[in-house]
């Protein structure tokens, strides 16, 4: 249960990437959205790769914000589009993760075969098992995000070290 619950607030600060204009706000909901998934994966599947994972993470992060921090210009925080869009996405996450069943029937049968799961826990090759490629899934679809949140905020005519020209 609290996987899912993890799962759904995750998503909804996902889905609020699009709506951030200013590097720092959604520096911070990269963050949040990168413990909560490192959390979910700490439970589901080893804690030194999910401490590892958020610490490589956090260090990318500092290092693309401060870039993009330098570049764009300041710009003032909109309450108004996030007042709305939160609960829109609560209720949302909330309607899609009661009527979606999580678990594969593939999925289930493969963890009750224990020797086959404690093999691969000894190689180390868990992550990119059938079970668990739903977290790397989202893991990539958080990067792909960010990436084009990025470009989206150093796209304004006004920034501050390189202004382009149409």
């Amino acid at each position: 249960m609290l996987s899912m619950s993890l799962l759904s607030i995750t998503a909804c600060s996902v889905l609020m990437f699009p709506l951030m204009s200013q590097p720092l706000s959604l520096g911070l909901s990269i963050m949040i959205s990168t413990l909560l998934l490192c959390t979910l994966s700490a439970m589901l599947i080893s804690s030194w790769y999910a401490y590892i994972l958020f610490l490589i993470y956090v260090g990318g992060l500092l290092v693309m914000f401060a870039y993009v921090a330098s570049l764009s210009p300041n710009m003032l925080f909109s309450k108004m589009n996030l007042m709305l869009f939160i609960p829109l996405m609560l209720i949302l996450a909330t309607y899609i993760f009661y009527f979606y069943n999580f678990t594969d029937m593939p999925s289930t049968e493969f963890l009750n075969n224990t020797t086959e799961s404690m093999k691969m826990k000894k190689y180390g090759t868990e992550m990119v098992s059938k079970s668990y490629i739903s977290i790397l899934i989202a893991f990539g679809s958080i990067l792909l995000l960010n990436l084009i949140v990025v470009v989206k905020i150093c796209f304004y005519q006004q920034t501050s070290l390189r202004p382009y020209k149409n």
